[in-house]
């Protein structure tokens, strides 16, 4: 009997094990199963640890969490796994179109993820054929035709190995490096390398007369700063449920100062108060089925293409209708299809192309951050870019499913990602009480938004001095590092990822990208003449897919090709 190692049970690796059984039970196979993950919470994985923070929100509404379907009841061998309910109807899930969208915290989908995986295992474990290993996994290596894994205190032989483990540690960037080296050599000062778990800043948090910065001005860094507000000194306070506008307000004097700072300067955008606002961006079915149509005629057909305009075109052309046909709800214009068509290909090209119907980023912060707040309330005219990034949004599936492994060049593939990347700020905003919550620590003197824009930092004694392009100084005693750096191959620390490529058995797509994977997951090695037995699926294989970083696509059918492709070849 042939063993299969899983290594990683976060949310992919619990859909890869679930499809693989599905298959199983359909072929009368029988496989060996090992599962590694030294999780606490198997499922779950560490972006959904239960035991992290209240204060760790997600950034996707609990109504498009309709993707997260449940499972039907699998028989395999004497085995009967019973059904799980989807998301939605385990956490009892309604909404009026008009009621304002939920964001959960994080722990509470994690909850959701580790019960589905223990009514698996609860099940499994009672098989020989299965065995879920609760360690890390620490190198993995191939010989004589055999996969050997190996955790710190034992050494597993199977024949293929899915790797399934998601966010992975990276090198030190040399900035972080010269900031440690700077806190060793005077007292008193702190760097933290990673904005998670929050709990680290427990003991920080409640401490009066410190000034922190925060580098990174993402998703990360509003988990950070609500981890170090929500303490022994003051919290948030709703003031108006219709638009999330809140307050901060101090229970004891507290002279905590908190100073985001990132490369552009700029805010995240939120998304849109509810169902009813969130259809105005929404395409038709038949723009989509048009959309999808063009791109894979590039990315999987036979048709060359030599720049981006085959991905920006046809949305452009989706945009334009959907901007027209906002009216009144749009900035006040009088152009045709054409001409709008024209703005938002200039825009996508160039983020910095300026226009009446774009809104003006070089306003102050505060003013920028409340403009996008008001858009997503449905209370003021609908800039076109805002409009971009949520028509974006709602392309983003089926340009993730439509554009994998595609076929075009290496360089294409990274612009791709690129422009993906950089829409993010409106595709995966934030709920509009994060952004609520900003501009009340603004107003509490709490949060200051004078030095977001890449400012100067230079080392004093006391700690770092950063300066603005308008003079200002602040000095700060502690740096936090909130920017999650992206899943570039060849910057991975980890020993199992290192391990592997010192052997050759994995290289990236692009030097900036992840492993190169063929569409069944099975990586493509150095070792041409061989196939060696190594999948990966997920944030590892950043270029050979897109739309790593979204829940929704741990659940996708990428999961499911892999399982299928495996039994398949399975003797």
């Amino acid at each position: 009997m042939k063993t299969l190692a899983i290594i990683g049970a976060g949310p992919r690796g619990l859909f890869a094990l679930e499809n693989l059984l599905y298959n199983l039970s359909a072929s009368k196979k029988e496989l060996q199963i090992l599962v590694f993950d030294p999780s606490k919470f198997p499922g779950a994985g560490p972006v959904w640890y239960l035991e992290q923070a209240d204060s760790n929100w997600t950034n996707i509404t609990e109504r498009a969490l309709i993707g997260l379907k449940g499972r039907t009841e699998i028989d395999y061998l004497d085995l009967k796994i019973p059904a799980f309910p989807s998301y939605h109807e385990w956490a009892n899930y309604k909404q009026e179109d008009t009621e304002p969208d939920t964001f959960p915290p994080r722990h509470k989908i994690g909850q959701y993820l580790n019960e589905r995986f223990e009514s698996l295992h609860t099940i499994l474990k009672s098989s020989p054929n299965f065995k879920f290993v609760e360690s890390k996994v620490v190198s993995l290596e191939f010989t004589n035709d055999k996969l050997i894994v190996k955790t710190q205190n034992e050494s597993y032989i199977c024949n293929e190995t899915l790797l399934t483990i998601g966010h992975q540690p990276t090198k030190q960037s040399q900035q972080l490096k010269s900031w440690h080296e700077h806190a060793n050599t005077n007292n008193g000062l702190l760097v933290f390398d990673e904005p998670y778990p929050v709990s680290k800043f427990d003991n920080l948090k409640n401490q009066t007369n410190r000034t922190i910065g925060l580098r990174g001005f993402g998703l990360a860094m509003i988990d950070v700063m609500r981890a170090l507000v929500i303490n022994n000194f003051g919290n948030f306070k709703i003031i108006d449920p219709s638009t999330f506008e809140s307050i901060y307000y101090k229970s004891k004097t507290q002279n905590l100062k908190l100073i985001p700072f990132s490369l552009d300067g700029l805010p995240l955008i939120p998304k849109p108060l509810n169902p009813e606002i969130d259809a105005w961006f929404q395409p038709t079915e038949d723009e989509i089925s048009f959309f999808k149509s063009e791109i894979e005629t590039y990315a999987q057909g036979n048709k060359q293409a030599d720049s981006i305009d085959f991905l920006i075109k046809p949305i452009a052309k989706i945009i334009s209708r959907i901007y027209e046909d906002l009216g009144s709800k749009a900035m006040p214009h009088n152009l045709d299809s054409h001409q709008l068509e024209a703005i938002v290909l200039a825009w996508l090209k160039n983020q910095d192309y300026k226009n009446t119907l774009i809104q003006d980023k070089t306003i102050a912060v505060y003013d920028l951050i409340k403009s996008y707040i008001n858009m997503a309330l449905g209370e003021q005219s609908i800039s076109l870019d805002f409009c971009i990034g949520q028509v974006w949004r709602h392309c983003q599936p089926t340009l993730y499913t439509s554009f994998s492994h595609s076929n075009l060049d290496d360089e294409l593939i990274e612009e791709v990602i690129a422009l993906d990347e950089s829409t993010k700020c409106y595709s995966y905003g934030p709920p509009i009480e994060s952004m609520q919550q900003v501009l009340a620590l603004v107003d509490a003197d709490v949060l200051s938004l004078d030095f977001t824009n890449d400012p100067d930092i230079e080392f004093i004694n006391e700690g770092w001095k950063l300066k603005n392009n308008k003079g200002e100084n602040i000095t700060t005693s502690v740096m936090i590092n909130s920017v999650l750096d992206s899943p570039k191959l060849l910057e991975v620390s980890s020993s199992i990822i290192e391990n592997l490529i010192a052997d050759d058995l994995i290289q990236p797509i692009h030097t900036k990208l992840g492993i190169e994977t063929k569409k069944n997951g099975i990586v493509i090695s150095s070792e041409i003449e061989k196939q060696i037995p190594i999948a990966v699926l997920g944030r590892l294989a950043k270029g050979s897919v897109i739309g790593v970083d979204a829940i929704l696509e741990c659940f996708g059918n990428r999961i499911k090709d892999w399982a299928k492709s495996f039994v398949e070849r399975l003797d």
